[in-house]
């Protein structure tokens, strides 16, 4: 008997091959829908539960979340700059909030972390990375206000831009710190990332910068690989697929810390030859050119040295690593460049007792430790006073004469 379709037609019977055909495409489009299922099951689960990844996947995810910071309104805060780069927006009020990271912040009139009025002169000026700019801490408990707050007859401007290096900062001293005739200027290095910032920021420069460095940093060389890094590396699945493959290779850097009150710690050691040995020149170059270019002003340079959170608390652990910040601070004393390296004052009071230092996964200090800071910092400022033969509280760093 003929089957009939809904118009009583005939319907004519297709070829056996026909029918295999339409039932393998249907069969790839079920494995194909649940597959896309899964994995986007599997996204929101690891987004549920993040602990589930390595130290070091948690670690990039954070790093992903937290860029492209916007205000209230939706303006970014970031606006590109030819020479140095990029600069932050004037007047931006804003809050970066994830996990145990969550800190609000204004920015002056030049689009730096200082109260208004800008001083016309400074006695002393602060450049560096988000490490000066006193990323973690609210507006007053950053290390650089607590700093003001220590010595109230000093003029202290920060001129800290989060992400760069200081291959970066010499323009941007060159725009904004040499118009304040500072009596003194501290580079704040962080060799936990600042070579890496470097290496990226020449490239840029070679490139003849025919794209805004952003975009430039977003990606990369524009090839299809780092275009397909940057889209994946926004995934949680992604992350996990890099612990799988380590895993296999027996190459985690990730380490966890739980301190007796119960604060947890993610620690991420160096990757393998970090840093390579002409990027790590590259570096010391441009803090050795900020050296001779303030002193030949008559002023003073010291290049403080931030020390990453695995540098402080993985001897908690037993355990040692490649110190980044020790190969610049040896490189630097060849120079004869005056150094304050924070490693050993910061492990000393590093304890398992806690509290932390830093934060859980974001490798800034938290508030405890830019306290810690500040104060070790306005121990190296009285010194410094004492050493030049002037009263305590740092008055041989400012403008007397015109005060």
């Amino acid at each position: 008997m003929e089957r009939l379709n809904a118009n009583s037609e005939p319907i004519k019977n297709l070829p056996p091959g026909s029918k295999r055909v339409r039932f393998g495409f249907a069969e790839l489009a079920l494995v194909l829908f649940s597959t896309l299922v899964f994995l986007l099951a599997a996204e929101l689960v690891l987004r549920l539960f993040p602990g589930l990844l390595s130290e070091e996947a948690q670690l990039r995810i954070h790093w992903a979340a937290i860029a492209g910071d916007t205000d209230k309104t939706g303006r970014d805060m970031l606006v590109d700059d030819p020479e140095i780069g990029f600069l932050y927006r004037p007047f931006f009020e804003g809050r970066i909030a994830r996990g145990d990271l969550d800190f609000t912040f204004r920015l002056d009139s030049f689009g730096f972390r200082n109260p208004e009025p800008r001083p016309p002169r400074a006695d002393v000026v602060i450049v560096g990375d988000s490490m000066a700019f006193g990323y973690g801490a609210s507006d007053g408990q950053d290390w650089v206000s607590l700093l003001r707050a220590r010595f109230p007859e000093r003029a202290i401007v920060n001129l800290g831009l989060i992400g760069s290096g200081p291959l970066q900062q010499l323009p941007l001293f060159e725009r904004f710190g040499r118009p304040l005739a500072p009596r003194l200027v501290v580079q704040v290095v962080f060799a936990g990332n600042d070579i890496y910032d470097d290496q990226i920021f020449a490239r840029w420069q070679a490139s003849g910068k025919t794209r805004s460095f952003r975009q430039y940093r977003m990606e990369g060389e524009g090839s299809l690989a780092d275009r397909l890094w940057n889209i994946g590396g926004r995934t949680h699945l992604f992350w996990l697929a890099i612990d799988i493959v380590k895993a296999i290779r027996q190459s985690g850097r990730g380490r966890s810390l739980t301190l007796d009150n119960g604060q947890q710690l993610r620690l991420v050691l160096p990757a393998r030859g970090y840093p390579e040995p002409a990027a790590l020149e590259q570096t010391v170059a441009a803090i050795a050119e900020l050296r001779g270019r303030v002193e030949s002003t008559g002023a003073r340079f010291l290049a403080l040295l931030m020390p990453s959170k695995e540098e402080v608390y993985l001897p908690l652990l037993g355990e040692q690593a490649p110190s980044p910040s020790a190969a610049v601070h040896e490189r630097l004393l060849q120079l004869g460049i005056d150094v304050f390296d924070l490693s050993e004052p910061l492990r000393a009071r590093a304890s398992r007792r806690g509290p932390a230092l830093f934060f859980e996964i974001d490798g800034h200090p938290n508030v405890v430790g830019q306290a810690l800071i500040a104060e070790l910092v306005a121990a190296r400022l009285e010194i410094m006073a004492h050493a030049a033969d002037v009263p305590a509280g740092a008055q041989g760093l400012g403008h007397e004469e015109e005060r």
